[in-house]
């Protein structure tokens, strides 16, 4: 399996010699392509690395094991699903027309033509693919024969198809992006979740710059804070390897506060680059916290680049972080924006950490925006989707996805936005001077972080995917060790605070700060019944979605049904075996995140403090492994009905 593996990533790197050696290359220029051959050679031609597909089952039995990774890539940009299910037609010859259909497709224009064009071609009634013949006619891409045909049914020769790639190239002038998002912290390469790492952004962002002269790097935010890698220098180690790529801008996410705003301006003196947030403002003089926007020049076009923060983040921190900050509405903010850079700007491009529902929002209110580079919410976007005359783009979460996205102009008019995501794989380089500096601050975090502070016989549970939407062996610890602190009657931590699996053996500190990687102490406060019963609702509300505010629970059990009205999911709540009493007041263990209304629990506010232990939340689950107690299981404290 090893040699054939090697040797299909030989022919695969070699693929377009491969076919150099065919026909096709033999000096025949009237030699018919196929589109197996055809779809390579697109692929290629617009710099998409294939080698993270080279194992990818094509699902159709036309398909050879070379092909595959194109025909992957095709598919995901939507540029071909293949003639019939099972059936690609690999080694048919491509005709004319096709092969236009596939290179507009892969342009990814924003606006249909007037297909009234056609008519002027002897052939025109033989066309099927008008719309996207009509555009290659008006891109210049198309130029019908002297006798004033199309020859649509046409085979596809060697010469057509370099012009036809050629002129992809020469007609279109290209404002490049390369954009990240949502890394949190994971400036490592990380082999076994596929994250990329800064060393490796690197490498991506040179092979584009040398195809694409006119690129520029770009930051979506939550990138200074996540893993122990910047924690323990709180952004610096971030800041210093995005200089030494090269980035041009990010915007600021709600996680880039968690060491508090006024860290995040003196992160903002060390980058080359602005941070951005065009709906940040001081309460007390109304004065922006950072840079609105930056406006950067190509081919004598002017590019405006605002900046968005979530107005969610006055819940996704801690409120002490962004004391005295207001944070204005993101359809409010571009509106005012749009106007004021209106006779300024020719291109305006919003870098948002406001997620996608959000940048929906925008897209279907504020008209003018050309294109959305999100983040915050994760979302995975193949190519940019059209919505409403703006593109919307987003790559994803921890540098899984790197984001290559192309604003195409044509004779001076913005015509498509075309992209598609890069990811990793064994024969990417790591760019040796990114790396040396993150291996730095590594080495000196392990050093510290590297001492066994004592074993589990069992896996922790701390996937996001799991703490987000049910009960696990983790949150239940954690909770314990919380009431049994501050002696409260019952714990609640929202699942949102635990970041990662702490795997059964020897535990180091560096994976208990890893799990738990937020600086929140544990406190104590007194909360009726009634708003505990609130907070449960709260927990479960959006089930079976994934939420940062999903309650893990100590000395408390609930049911709760998710085919059941928001607000009427949660039934017999027992707390220590009784049925709880709203009128009661009880004594609650959390965290100072939620105590100050973090995850939308307002109400935690009016809850009287009983105790604020002063202990990190990470620190006190250390104390309680160390002292060999039983980890709890999962044991039906919340069970889904």
């Amino acid at each position: 399996m090893k040699k054939r593996l090697s040797l299909l990533l030989v022919i695969l790197i070699s693929l377009s010699t491969i076919f150099a050696s065919t026909p096709m290359a033999e000096a025949n220029n009237s030699y018919e392509v196929t589109r197996g051959e055809f779809i390579a050679e697109l692929i290629n031609t617009i710099g998409i690395d294939i080698m993270p597909y080279v194992e990818s089952d094509s699902g159709f039995g036309d398909v050879s094991a070379e092909l595959a990774p194109y025909v992957k890539v095709a598919s995901n940009l939507g540029i071909t699903n293949g003639i019939r299910e099972g059936y690609f037609g690999a080694n048919e010859k491509v005709t004319r027309e096709q092969a236009y259909v596939f290179l507009i497709r892969a342009l990814n224009l924003a606006k249909s033509y007037d297909d009234n064009i056609l008519k002027s071609f002897q052939d025109a009634d033989k066309v099927w693919a008008k719309q996207e013949l009509t555009a290659a006619i008006n891109l210049e891409l198309l130029k019908g024969f002297e006798d004033k045909t199309l020859r649509p049914k046409q085979g596809l020769t060697t010469s057509q198809m370099t012009t036809i790639l050629q002129r992809y190239h020469n007609n279109f002038e290209r404002f490049s992006i390369v954009h990240s998002n949502d890394l949190h912290g994971r400036i490592l390469y990380g082999e076994r979740n596929g994250e990329l790492g800064f060393a490796k952004i690197a490498t991506i962002v040179d092979r584009v710059k040398e195809q694409y002269p006119n690129t520029f790097v770009l930051d979506m935010g939550d990138t200074f804070h996540g893993t122990n890698y910047v924690n323990f220098s709180e952004g610096t180690s971030a800041v210093e390897a995005m200089n030494l790529i090269g980035y041009d801008a990010m915007v600021a996410g709600n996680h880039d506060f968690n060491f508090g705003y006024e860290r995040l301006l003196e992160l903002q003196d060390l980058t080359d680059f602005p941070i951005l947030s065009a709906n940040v403002v001081v309460d007390a003089d109304g004065e922006l916290l950072l840079y609105s926007h930056l406006i950067v020049e190509e081919f004598g076009k002017k590019f405006a680049l605002v900046g968005l923060t979530a107005v969610d983040t006055i819940v996704k921190t801690h409120p002490k972080n962004i004391e005295g900050l207001a944070f204005i509405d993101e359809v409010e903010t571009m509106e005012f924006y749009l106007e004021a850079l209106k006779d300024e700007v020719d291109h305006i491009v919003v870098l948002s950490h406001s997620g996608y529902d959000v940048d929906l929002d925008i897209s279907n209110s504020v008209k003018g925006i050309d294109l959305i580079l999100g983040g915050h919410s994760h979302t995975t976007i193949e190519k940019p989707e059209l919505v409403n005359g703006t593109f919307i783009t987003q790559a994803y979460e921890h540098g899984k996805a790197l984001g290559i996205t192309h604003m195409l102009f044509f004779k001076n008019e913005l015509v498509g936005v075309h992209g598609h995501l890069e990811r990793d794989h064994a024969n990417l380089a790591e760019r040796a001077d990114v790396k040396n500096v993150i291996d730095q601050y590594k080495n000196a975090v392990d050093e510290v972080l590297s001492e066994v502070i004592g074993s589990v016989n069992v896996k922790l549970g701390g996937d996001r995917e799991l703490v987000r939407t049910q009960e696990t062996n983790l949150g239940n610890l954690v909770t314990d060790a919380m009431r049994e602190l501050t002696g409260a009657d019952i714990a609640l931590t929202n699942g949102g605070g635990i970041r990662a699996d702490i795997d059964s053996g020897e535990v180091t500190m560096n994976q208990v700060v890893a799990a738990f990687p937020f600086l929140n102490f544990v406190i104590a406060i007194e909360l009726t019944g009634q708003d505990i019963l609130n907070s449960l609702e709260h927990s479960v509300r959006s089930y079976p979605e994934q939420n940062g505010g999903f309650l893990h629970v100590s000395g408390l059990t609930f049911e709760f049904d998710p085919s059941k009205e928001v607000g009427k999911r949660v039934a017999n709540v027992l707390v220590n075996g009784k049925s709880i009493d709203p009128a009661k007041k009880y004594s609650v263990a959390t965290n100072d995140f939620l105590a100050s209304g973090g995850d939308g629990y307002s109400w935690f506010t009016n809850g009287d403090l009983i105790v604020d232990t002063g202990e990190l939340i990470n620190e006190v689950v250390i104390n309680f492994i160390q002292s060999g107690k039983t980890i709890p299981a999962v044991e039906g404290r919340i069970v889904k009905k």
